[in-house]
């Protein structure tokens, strides 16, 4: 491939330099291993060798060796200076290697029967894959055998009962093992192929590529947390797409996810699902594994790093750009060298057998149509093999012939039509949505350069919206009746909200066959609008079937002070879900009074509580009622942070008035408490997948229902041995997922 990257020879300089190396002059206290490489079978250039020990237990001791050329390479020296200025080894072009060829093929590299200098890290992980610990040393390295990754294939589809054979297996099972920890859209096998850490799909040798990208990417893992939590700067790999939900990222971007970069602050890779990533395990072809040899190693002898903060941004810096230019180069490339390709293949149109012509073949056609002015001598064809077009054919159909056909089809992915033309032309495409939490529908307007539809879509579900948005869109821009002034969102209506009922019957109809639903919908409308007597008396109609979630919209939404004089109501659930909608503080403190025998009890929600105590016999219900006299107080603005510590209950004149506020407080002997969230908004799903992480578990499970207006969501983990249970709630999944995991801290006393 032609690029922007010129070949040129190393000076006379770097090669004395290289050629001056003696290896036995760093032998000394360096401890011996040996082990296996597998490569491709035309690599020069072997970076690492592995080694694994079945121990007595059943554990194992996974040995990941990875050339220590930073030893040989001192920092700044002229070899140093050339490497950082060619990045990285391209293997199949005119560009020679990152280092002189002295050092790449020979005395950094594993081969086989050759003492070389290594970092080893030495795992002890047992038989379920968990990483139990790790050491690093500085060693001396033999390798025994240079596999290559089509040699170790066949062994593994094909092993005998010989000790080299069974040795590949435990290292395949072992690193299967470590990969279906991690999770990830990336670095992991799939029925296509292996898809390596930067999405891209090999599909031969896949069982061998994963073998080692498993054991190299356990080995850029363990480095990377390791130096993330002692704060050390480093040149992270980081894929940040602004959340650590990584399910929700497998879901909704898959494969296409935004460029991985370098920066020297740790940030998440979402492709891996990991919260560190670094890479260490290629020093010979990528400087900045280099650059981290010398970070850890700085490390292991207690000195100081090598590099400030400064000179790490400004690598970071120089490696991003040299990648997105080498990125551009070759796709610029790779589009002149198809374009060719098309030309020849379709230059007459008139002899093609077009039955004969692939999915992707029949692309290129439209697209040489296109730009050949030749579209329509293949359109009814495009008619024919309509349900087989791509969203790149529908962009040249319309957008590029402006041809106004199939704009009634809501199957098709106008979404990804719009965004290859934003790619393709630098338009700029917009979506602007707003949920109607009563109707339970969304509205979305679609934008193409400012410009919408007069009237949104709409959908139950924000996707079908949206595709329903872009599809109109696009129908309005062929026909030129886009605007920059749309309507504002539909106003509700309670015929809206109730099934067959319509605006004069709908507060006449029998509350009592309303299904929850439906009664739901009916407060949230009131809400929005207003309460009045004859919904107040439906409401009182149905009290005691009501759920928390409806009185909780009845109190602390609608502001309602009726309803408090039934005891049986959960106020106890209702602040619950208070607490973890809003993030308040909930206390419970209560008292056993033992001459009369009842229950003193105090509700507080942030250090505001109501004016009197509430009593009963049962422990539960001065739960209870304090809770539903807190919400009283609350309606009535009559909370205060120094209730009566003396009872005005004419039935209970046991308690003297001169119990003092000091003798009651220290009296107190149980307090309940629900923090639901900090003040400091701690990220609580972030800790629980470290927590995770740190503890070699499975991700946790989360289940989201949506309760008419916010979201509930039911977390499960398996740890020791048992699966924990917690749900929390929150206004949108995010609040939801962030309370369910504070509580499975709380509720199950993770460390």
């Amino acid at each position: 491939m032609k690029g922007k990257i010129p070949p040129r020879k190393f000076k006379s300089q770097q090669i004395k330099q290289a050629n001056a190396i003696n290896l036995a002059d760093y032998y000394p206290h360096r401890f011996p291993v040996f082990g296996i490489t597998i490569d491709d079978a035309t690599t020069v250039d072997r970076d690492d060798g592995i080694w694994l020990v079945e121990l007595n237990n059943g554990n194992f001791e996974l040995q990941i060796s990875i050339t220590d050329v930073s030893t040989i390479i001192p920092k700044d020296s002229s070899v140093d200076e050339e490497a950082l200025s060619r990045v990285v080894t391209l293997y199949h072009t005119t560009v020679p290697p990152m280092l002189p060829c002295h050092i790449s093929t020979n005395l950094g590299s594993l081969e086989e029967e050759k003492r070389r200098l290594a970092l080893t890290i030495f795992f002890h992980i047992d038989n379920s894959g968990n990483v139990i610990s790790f050491r690093i040393k500085e060693t001396i390295f033999t390798n025994k055998k240079a596999f290559s990754y089509q040699e170790v294939e066949k062994i593994l589809q094909n092993p005998q009962n010989i000790t080299e054979h069974k040795l590949l297996l435990k290292m395949q099972q072992v690193a299967q093992l470590i990969g279906r920890k991690r999770g990830g859209n990336s670095g992991i096998l799939t029925a296509n192929g292996y898809v390596d850490e930067d999405g891209n799909l090999i599909q031969e040798n896949v069982n061998t590529h994963q073998l080692i990208a498993e054991l190299m990417i356990l080995t850029n893992t363990t480095i990377a947390n390791f130096l993330a939590e002692n704060n050390i700067l480093a040149l992270y790999r980081t894929q940040d797409v602004g959340t650590t939900d990584f399910e929700l990222v497998k879901k909704t971007m898959g494969h296409c996810l935004v460029p991985a970069i370098y920066n020297s602050q740790v940030k998440p890779h979402v492709g891996l699902c990991l919260i560190a990533y670094i890479h260490f395990t290629s020093p010979l072809r990528r400087f900045v594994d280099l650059v981290n040899h010398r970070i850890v190693k700085a490390i292991i002898k207690q000195e100081s790093s090598p590099y400030t903060a400064s000179e790490l941004d400004n690598i970071c810096l120089k490696i991003n750009n040299f990648y997105q230019e080498f990125k551009e180069d070759k796709s610029n490339f790779l589009k002149k060298q198809r374009q060719e390709v098309i030309e020849n293949n379709f230059n007459k149109i008139e002899s093609l057998d077009m039955e004969k012509i692939s999915v992707d073949e029949f692309s290129d056609l439209i697209q040489y149509a296109v730009y050949n002015n030749e579209i329509q001598k293949i359109f009814p064809y495009i008619k024919s093999r309509f349900n087989t077009l791509q969203p790149k054919d529908f962009y040249y159909i319309w957008f590029r012939c402006k041809i106004n056909e199939f704009l009634d089809d809501e199957n098709i992915d106008s979404v990804s039509v719009l965004l290859i033309k934003s790619q393709s032309d630098d338009s700029l495409i917009e979506y602007k949505s707003e949920y109607c939490e009563v109707r339970k529908i969304y509205f979305v307007y679609c934008y193409i350069d400012g410009k919408t539809t007069l009237n949104p879509a709409e959908d139950t579900k924000k996707s079908k919206a949206k595709q329903k948005a872009a599809l109109a869109t696009i129908k309005g821009y062929l026909h030129q009746e886009l605007t920059i002034n749309p309507l504002p969102i539909p106003q509700i209506n309670l015929s809206n909200l109730v099934s067959n009922s319509s605006p004069e019957n709908a507060l006449n109809s029998d509350f009592n066959n309303l299904s929850d639903k439906d009664f739901s919908k009916i407060l949230d409308y009131c809400i929005k609008t207003h309460f009045d007597e004859i919904i107040f008396q439906k409401i009182e109609a149905r009290i005691n079937n009501l759920l928390p979630k409806d009185l909780y919209k009845i109190w602390f939404q609608g502001k309602v002070n009726k309803f408090l004089n039934y005891p049986n109501l959960n106020g106890v659930s209702v602040l619950l879900i208070h607490s973890q909608l809003t993030g308040c503080i909930v206390e419970y403190k209560i008292d056993y009074h033992s001459i009369t025998k009842k229950y003193i009890a105090y509700c507080y929600v942030d250090n505001l509580t109501h004016q009197q105590p509430q009593f009963d016999t049962k422990k539960i219900k001065a739960k209870q009622k304090s809770s539903l006299a807190y919400i009283e107080s609350y309606l009535r603005d009559e909370l205060t942070n120094q209730p009566d510590l003396f009872v005005y209950d004419d039935e209970i004149n046991i308690l003297e008035e001169t119990t003092s506020a000091e003798n009651l407080i220290n009296t107190i002997n149980s307090i309940e408490t629900v923090n639901i969230k900090e003040k400091d908004e701690s990220d609580w799903v972030s800790k629980l997948y470290h927590f995770c992480q740190s503890n070699q578990l499975n991700y946790p499970e989360y289940n989201f229902d949506n309760i008419d207006g916010f979201f509930t969501c039911k977390i499960s983990l398996i740890y020791q041995q048992k699966t924990i249970i917690s749900k929390g709630y929150g206004k949108n999944k995010k609040d939801a997922k962030q309370s369910a995991s504070h509580i499975l801290f709380i509720q199950h006393q993770l460390d």
